[in-house]
């Protein structure tokens, strides 16, 4: 009954150690899930909004030792935002007279990478299967696109010049706003290569993988001349099963 007792509680043990590397083991990991991205700019925030997206791929780890485990992962991750906001721009024509401009934007860019991120998994003695995981990675653009629709409006308006604060006023009658709509796509908007911080959790029972993580972009992903850059955000949660080799 002891031995019983003995051999049920080591392979109990066993199938425990096998949610992680072993030191000197390896092991793959194919993983999909979905991605929550944006842009990370508080200036253009009210422009950019979250989409959800798909992510998949795999990792393989390399157990430096019962604790520590060292990572390079190929993900596919669909990341991009919602475009929903307006574009405001004033010429003044003359001393009293001003072109005003807006331009109404609806749709979405979408940026699809090959993420390589490059972790370290720091496994938590306490709570078998529990990992803290961080490292850097870099992602290399496979394809971008922003589809929208644009609704331009304008028109004249004439400056109150006994107004100092320069409120608009006495809007010619015979110069009507001009309302145009468009769909606009384009391509070839962001830079080629991303460089950011992967930072999460994951929690693995019997080889089943949950792993949850948000990545901070540091570059600037955009073409444009425009100071306040556009980073990658995302939120991303997978589901894998490991493979030990």
């Amino acid at each position: 009954m002891i031995r019983k007792l003995l051999l049920f509680t080591f392979v109990c043990f066993a199938t425990m150690a096998e949610a992680q590397n072993q030191k000197g083991t390896f092991s793959i990991k194919p993983m999909v899930g979905a991605n929550i991205s944006s842009f990370g700019s508080p200036i253009i925030e009210d422009f950019y909004h979250t989409k959800v997206r798909f992510t998949a791929g795999a990792e393989a780890e390399y157990g430096v030792n019962n604790w520590l485990g060292l990572s390079l992962g190929l993900m596919y991750s669909q990341q991009g935002v919602k475009v929903d906001g307006s574009v405001v721009l004033t010429q003044m024509l003359d001393d009293e007279e001003v072109l005003y401009s807006v331009s109404q934007m609806n749709g979405y860019l979408h940026a699809d990478y090959l993420n390589l991120p490059m972790m370290a998994h720091v496994y938590i003695p306490a709570i078998r299967g529990l990992s803290i995981n961080a490292g850097i990675q870099v992602g290399l653009l496979v394809n971008d696109r922003m589809t929208t629709d644009v609704l331009n409006y304008t028109e004249i308006i004439n400056l109150s010049s006994s107004q100092h604060n320069f409120a608009y006023v006495n809007i010619y009658d015979y110069e009507p706003p001009v309302v145009t709509s468009a769909v606009v796509s384009q391509n070839d908007i962001c830079k080629s290569v991303d460089f950011g911080i992967p930072l999460g959790l994951s929690y693995e029972y019997k080889n089943i993988s949950l792993d949850a993580r948000y990545y901070f972009g540091l570059t600037k992903i955009d073409k444009t001349e425009n100071p306040d850059t556009a980073k990658n955000r995302y939120f991303s949660i997978t589901l894998g099963y490991r493979f030990h080799l």
